[in-house]
């Protein structure tokens, strides 16, 4: 189990930013949510005024989550995600453009193909090198002083991968939207839960929970967890955790959140671990 109470760490400025804008972020935890699947996770702030957040319409290879803590994030083409919405974002569809304007969020991705931090920012500097990031791009001139434009997220897997970005099929044409407001509440355990839905054939889901004192809230051994509390207190494991703490329950763990006094929480759940892992 991973325990990070989030207000006790300072954000920190994105300097190897493939964007625009001005963006601060606090690192979550980097790991495996089954073998051969990796993620990453952070708490990622964007400003307003100049430093607003733009990026051009584009894809990944990798699947993500994007928790709507504060603002009104413009993901293009009309699809917007308000405070307490998530949105999940298919490998392989397109989305965009996006402008973010006093906006924080919870973002995880994850991939079989994932790339670390450290790996990513290594390329990140070697691309420094040759061309320039600008505008949501990577710019280099070709042989002919002809500008040359390509994503600069992508650009940046490649480069760490030393192989070409294949995408694959979406399973999905768009980004899925859930809109929390828009679900009834299920009694179950002692605790109310919406089900937001069930995404690909892995089975990732989105839940959110609301508990009274003593509310139990099981995490079972057969996922990864990931929970993201937005008011009152729980204990798990003889520890109390209060707002905004990630609690990370990892495959192969069985754990139960006890409602300390009432309040609510997001659980993310990465499905179930790929066939023959």
């Amino acid at each position: 189990m991973f325990i990070l109470e989030t207000e006790t760490i300072e954000w920190v400025p994105v300097v190897k930013n493939h964007r625009t804008g001005k963006i601060t972020r606090k690192f979550i935890h980097e790991g495996e949510s089954s073998p051969g699947v990796g993620y990453t996770s952070d708490l990622v702030r964007y400003e307003g005024g100049h430093g607003v957040f733009t990026a051009p319409r584009h894809r990944h290879n990798f699947d993500q989550f994007r928790f709507t803590i504060s603002g009104d994030p413009d993901y293009g083409q009309g699809q917007v995600s308000s405070e307490g919405g998530v949105a999940f974002f298919p490998a392989g569809a397109h989305y965009g453009p996006e402008r973010f304007e006093e906006v924080e969020i919870l973002l995880v991705q994850w991939s079989e193909n994932w790339v670390t931090r450290a790996k990513s920012d290594a390329a990140f500097t070697e691309l420094e090198k040759s061309g320039t990031f600008k505008d949501g791009f990577y710019v280099t001139v070709d042989a002919d002083g002809n500008e040359v434009r390509r994503d600069a997220t992508n650009t940046v897997w490649e480069t760490a991968n030393g192989k070409p970005l294949v995408y694959p099929v979406p399973r999905y044409p768009q980004p899925v939207l859930m809109n929390p407001e828009g679900f009834a509440w299920r009694e179950e355990d002692g605790v109310r839960r919406k089900d937001l839905g069930h995404l690909t054939e892995n089975d990732f889901n989105v839940q959110k929970y609301q508990w009274d004192a003593d509310g139990r809230v099981s995490l079972p051994a057969d996922r990864t967890q990931m929970v993201w509390l937005m008011s009152g207190e729980v204990e798990v494991e003889d520890r109390k955790l209060g707002a905004r703490t990630i609690v990370i329950s990892d495959l192969g763990e069985s754990h139960a959140l006890v409602g300390v006094n009432p309040g609510e929480a997001m659980v993310f759940d990465f499905g179930a671990p790929l066939p023959g892992r």
